[in-house]
């Protein structure tokens, strides 16, 4: 039997998917981690089954193009709840706790999320947590029962990123899962206060902040509606960087971290792009494809440069899948220096030249006097982005190879 948690599904953003950006993207985040099989997808399209939806918010948590938005944002009155306690031990429990008054760590507060534990993201942890001055207690000791119990392998990998990004950052990793260390038989019970994390207290600066006029969002437009396949490549495909992005990439900085240390993005939502030069011919696509425009591509008189800005990568794969060259590829760390520039760094630079069949600019490689474009390579001839309907200029080489 399913657990349904209160309030509404979250509102589905379908123009934002990876799945419709690409028709090769592949990703299956919010399918594979949703407890109820709410989530689908039809073609390219994401669909939510709202009579299916357990309101975990899960999928909020682990689409990393904020596809899921939720309707009520539970995780950002936890983060008031807890902001107003002093920066001692808390424990955090789920809505389903059989004893929410009782818990097992020396903690001076238990807090109630109004959600799934596996709801709250990377950078929701390290607020938490205080950039690891306050040691946070994720009472876990009954996940293995829920009737949702599938999201306990994203509460696990989130608690494991989280605490990667505090070492890397020389902080203390004080965050805790109760089943890490489970009570003996002899344990102490503790009942601190507890508190409702849905119902923040409102402090006088704060009730006196809200009544002040709103400041007009200077953030870009969100794409907020699918874009269909015969729009224009531009609307097709939009580049911006997640809010979600943003604010983990933000918490990350505030940690200050000392290190050049590497950071593995195994667990990661960053990556580290690299391109075999002796590859890449210039054509652009995987620049075109990147959703947040981590990858820049640019050409200057008869030459190329394609650069990247690790900050930006949200490391959806997409450019690896979109390159026809199998030149791009993701590397398995990423220096901690990388996350705290703004500047995009060059991956490759090289000479253009004509294709020899053609005519349309590809790069030179290895002194080659008559190249020729990924496209003539696989007996396309000419192929343009607006011609392609799926999407991938993959699936238009496979057709018309099949058609010869």
């Amino acid at each position: 039997m399913a657990l349904f948690f209160h309030g509404e599904p979250p509102i589905l953003y379908g123009g934002r998917c990876l799945n419709h950006r690409h028709a090769h993207a592949g990703c299956r985040r919010c399918i594979d981690t949703c407890p109820t099989q709410a989530i689908a997808l039809e073609g390219t399209d994401p669909q939510l089954d709202a009579t299916r939806c357990a309101r975990c918010g899960i999928c909020t948590q682990v689409c990393p193009t904020d596809s899921f938005v939720p309707t009520v944002d539970y995780e950002k009155r936890l983060r008031a709840v807890v902001a107003e306690l002093p920066p001692t031990p808390i424990a955090l429990v789920c809505p389903a706790h059989p004893t929410p008054d009782v818990a097992f760590a020396a903690v001076s507060a238990i807090v109630q999320h109004h959600r799934c534990l596996a709801s709250l993201s990377i950078a929701d942890l390290l607020e938490l947590n205080a950039g690891g001055d306050r040691p946070l207690w994720l009472d876990d000791s009954f996940c293995t029962d829920c009737p949702i119990g599938v999201a306990y392998n994203v509460l696990v990998r989130t608690v494991d990123a989280a605490r990667t990004l505090l070492h890397a950052s020389g902080r203390s990793p004080e965050i805790h899962l109760l089943s890490e260390q489970p009570p003996g038989a002899d344990s102490t019970l503790y009942h601190p206060p507890q508190f409702d994390s849905a119902q923040p207290s409102i402090s006088r600066r704060a009730f006196f902040r809200r009544l002040l006029p709103k400041k007009e969002d200077s953030a870009p437009q969100r794409v907020d509606t699918l874009v269909r396949r015969g729009a224009p490549l531009s609307m097709r495909l939009p580049q911006q960087v997640p809010l979600s992005h943003m604010r983990l990439l933000a918490m990350t900085r505030s940690l200050t971290p000392t290190t050049k240390a590497d950071l593995s993005t195994a667990c990661e939502p960053f990556g580290a792009v690299e391109v075999d030069s002796s590859r890449c011919s210039a054509c652009g696509l995987c620049a075109r494809f990147c959703p947040t425009g981590a990858l820049r591509f640019s050409t200057y008189d008869s030459c190329f440069e394609l650069a990247f800005q690790t900050t930006d990568c949200i490391a959806c794969n997409i450019c690896v899948v979109a390159c026809p060259e199998d030149a791009v590829s993701l590397k398995h760390a990423a220096t901690l220096a990388s996350l705290l520039s703004d500047e995009a760094q060059p991956l490759t630079v090289g000479e253009l030249a004509p294709c020899s069949d053609c005519g349309v600019p590809t790069a030179r490689r290895d002194n080659e006097l008559t190249p020729r474009c990924y496209a003539c390579c696989q007996g396309a001839g000419r192929v343009s982005a607006q011609l392609d309907e799926a999407g991938l200029m993959k699936d238009l080489l496979s057709k018309l190879n099949k058609s010869s």
